[in-house]
């Protein structure tokens, strides 16, 4: 890996995957990981730096070429629309599965294709790790409803304009997980902060859950 001042982007990874990480022990387990929506490899640093064969999938290829640059050529980075489905090329068995910030973007049917898909791919008691956003969130009713709690974003100050955001609150999410992936002891915590965005302070209001697939 490189040297933080060499990395390219993001330089750290999300302060609640390292929470989950630590608090379930996979610093001391290493095996394989894939994370959905993995962006310049942030935090895929993290289990790498412990010794774990990690793949990464996301839609920009530019963001996958500065997470090739940044993790070296070990890395599984996959270039893919989750929208679509799960690739072929992400193909298991897991250990362990990051989703930090992908089911918002994701319809409803499109977020139940890729667990349905991914569940097969993961190992009896893999780790899973989850975030995304809640109903009190900035984004949430700003731009045209298109489906339940689903809205094409008007929101340029976040730089996320006419991109599909779905806010799921803590018991659906939670029994999502279950149905689609049988999570079992679920973990699930509330993170609501303010973030200067476009000139402006955003508020945003996200779910973290965490839990092992059954």
């Amino acid at each position: 890996m490189r040297d933080l001042r060499d990395i390219r982007g993001l330089k750290y990874p999300d302060e609640y995957v390292v929470r989950w990480f630590f608090k379930q022990a996979l610093h001391q387990r290493p095996g394989r990981l894939l994370e959905l929506g993995s962006g310049v490899g942030n935090n895929l640093a993290l289990p790498v730096a412990y010794g774990w064969n990690v793949d990464g999938v996301d839609l920009s290829q530019a963001a996958l070429d500065d997470a090739r640059h940044n993790l070296g050529p070990e890395a599984g980075l996959i270039h893919a629309d989750l929208s679509r489905g799960l690739p072929d090329a992400a193909l298991g068995p897991y250990d362990a599965v990051m989703v930090p910030n992908l089911l918002c973007y994701l319809t409803l049917g499109q977020a139940e294709t890729v667990l349905d898909q991914l569940k097969p791919r993961l190992k009896r008691g893999a780790d899973i790790f989850l975030r995304t956003r809640l109903p009190d969130d900035h984004r949430c009713g700003r731009g045209a409803e298109i489906d339940v709690r689903t809205w094409r974003l008007d929101t340029p100050e976040t730089g996320e304009q006419g991109l599909i955001n779905r806010f799921y609150d803590e018991a659906e999410l939670v029994e999502l997980l279950t149905e689609r992936l049988g999570l079992t002891g679920a973990v699930a915590l509330k993170v609501k902060f303010d973030n200067p965005q476009g000139g402006m302070i955003v508020t945003n209001s996200d779910l973290v859950v965490w839990g092992r697939a059954g």
